[in-house]
């Protein structure tokens, strides 16, 4: 999954917030996106799901901020 978004300057604060889970990947891919990968055998509508409820509650502590995730 990918995660852009609409500050970049917010970024490193997304990355450290993933990335507090050992089984998720996340990779930097430009100044404004990120790629998101969990480890294990969760199918892609888990791992959708699993990236969304954890980028919604990223969001609600940062509500000036636009995300738009995609496949």
């Amino acid at each position: 999954m990918r995660i852009r978004l609409s500050d970049e300057r917010q970024l490193e604060q997304l990355l450290a917030f993933l990335a507090f889970d050992p089984n998720v990947i996340v990779s930097r891919l430009a100044a404004d996106e990120v790629e998101v990968s969990f480890l294990g055998s969760l199918n892609t509508s888990a791992q959708m799901m699993e990236s969304e409820l954890r980028l919604r509650l990223w969001l609600a502590s940062h509500p000036d901020v636009i995300a738009v995730m995609q496949e």
